[in-house]
């Protein structure tokens, strides 16, 4: 089994820096308030001076005059290689898709329920194995499907030509070394948490914070944290931290793309994105924003998230609307709120269509479809930018009043959760609010905590939101 050093097969690390780099598109075409900012030494000194004892080992050790004279490199070279992660985050994508997709073979996904469920009449390695030559196959001949084409320029990229012999024999190679990898990094990540737990019981949410700080930055996404958000944005309705139609600009950070849902992995109708429907969604469900004066603005590394949302926004001009499925596995024993927010999901942006219809081979899925209005697919503009580095710079007029990022901050350490945090800061108005679901800790001027709540998804599965108030 391949150790938890990450290897990038056949890409150097300054390799994959230069084809991250290139990846990047040009700056949006769709307007956004304020121009992009890099953080400065200045803006990043009370971080480092609060958190100089875990400092980067290339920062640590070093006088203030050092460091502001290394800065700007520094800062330079670390978005470079933040951007890079983005290559294994794909890789990671695709050994999803060959485990869960159902779009191109008939056996039965290889979830843990799926295959405990099929235990007495087939070998699960068995099923693991002969979907990797069904999709080895399918990769050969991509077609039209855009996910075969997205998985095919990935692994492309790893100099595999699945049309040819020695291309199927490396890529198979490939594959499974890539699905060791992801099984031993989160046996990892297993004994880090519960080496944790055995110190302190209440240390799960800390241990957490950071877990996935050496991962790859993937794009998959769910409807999970949608709910986390809408019980979040509840709760601080509730307890007046915002005010009724207080809520018009909203920043989003790293909205996702469902490629191969995180949940389950359907892959049976079309890429989306749903996080910034979802939060108008709620915002307007709970009084805390008016449907015909709300503007999102999106902030992601991934050209592929960035130009899906464009290509979404080119579409609604035209007067499209923008579908979204969500599937649910009706084995998953969903706690009652859960399954109420999916049934009443998009109720404040949009109407109920047809669902794309599962196959077979997806298992027991109930799927509903909801038609979002075009002007909410206008009020959203997508905007490549890193959060940990980056920042819109704003007039205070224009600044948000709230900013959401769900699943990113743990990808993190924590001197990077606080130059992110830094940034989000600044774009922030007085009395605007960060909501995130894992534990963060800010600077002034935005105060240490406003709340705090834990929501069920399932009997297996939940999660831990926080928010943070600028003063």
């Amino acid at each position: 089994m391949r150790s938890g050093r990450v290897v990038l097969s056949s890409l150097t690390l300054a390799s994959a820096v230069t084809l991250a780099q290139a990846r990047q598109p040009a700056a949006s075409t769709l307007a956004v308030a304020g121009a992009k900012a890099t953080i400065t030494y200045l803006e990043a000194r009370p971080v480092i001076e609060a958190l100089h004892d875990v400092l980067p080992s290339d920062l640590a050790s070093k006088t203030p005059p050092q460091l502001e004279s290394l800065w700007s490199a520094w800062v330079s070279r670390r978005n470079g290689e933040i951007r890079a992660r983005l290559e294994r985050g794909d890789e990671d994508s695709v050994v999803n898709f060959w485990l869960y997709g159902t779009t191109f073979t008939k056996l039965p996904r290889a979830t843990e329920r799926d295959l405990s469920a099929l235990a007495d009449q087939a070998n699960p390695a068995d099923i693991v194995q002969r979907r990797l030559e069904d999709l080895i196959a399918a990769l050969a001949v991509p077609g039209g499907d855009e996910r075969l084409r997205f998985a095919r320029q990935v692994v492309e990229r790893h100099g595999l030509d699945p049309s040819t012999s020695a291309g199927r024999e490396g890529l198979r190679r490939y594959l499974i070394d890539a699905r060791r990898r992801i099984v031993g990094e989160f046996q990892a990540y297993d004994r880090t948490v519960q080496s944790a737990l055995k110190s302190d019981p209440n240390a799960g949410v800390t241990a957490y914070a950071t877990i996935f700080r050496d991962r790859g930055l993937s794009a998959d996404t769910s409807l999970l944290p949608d709910y986390g958000i809408e019980r979040a944005l509840e709760a601080i309705r509730s307890q007046g931290t915002l005010g009724a139609g207080s809520v018009r600009r909203i920043g989003i950070v790293g909205p996702g793309l469902d490629f191969t849902n995180k949940a389950d992995g359907y892959d049976f109708y079309p890429q989306q994105t749903i996080q910034p429907f979802a939060v108008i969604d709620s915002l307007v469900r709970h009084g805390l924003a008016k449907p015909d004066d709300v503007r999102v603005t999106t902030f992601d590394l991934s050209p592929r998230i960035n130009e899906h949302l464009e290509a979404a926004h080119q579409r609604a001009r035209l007067g499209a609307p923008y579908v979204v499925q969500l599937p649910m596995n009706k084995d998953e024993p969903w706690a009652s709120d859960l399954v109420t927010y999916w049934r009443r999901f998009g109720d404040r942006i949009g109407g109920g269509t047809k669902a794309a219809p599962p196959p077979a081979g997806a298992g027991n899925v109930g799927v509903r479809a909801v038609r979002v209005r075009p002007q909410f697919v206008l009020a959203t503009t997508p905007l490549d930018l890193n959060i940990v580095l980056e920042r819109l710079d704003l007039p205070g007029d224009e600044r948000f009043d709230l900013i959401v990022a769900t699943n990113i901050l743990v990808y993190y350490d924590l001197f990077e959760q606080a130059l992110a945090l830094a940034n989000v800061s600044r774009m922030l108005r007085p009395g605007g609010v960060f909501l995130a679901n894992n534990a963060a800790f800010p600077t002034a001027p935005m105060k240490p905590s406003a709340g705090y709540l834990q929501v069920v998804y399932s009997d297996r599965q939940h999660d831990h939101m926080f928010w943070y108030q600028h003063e």
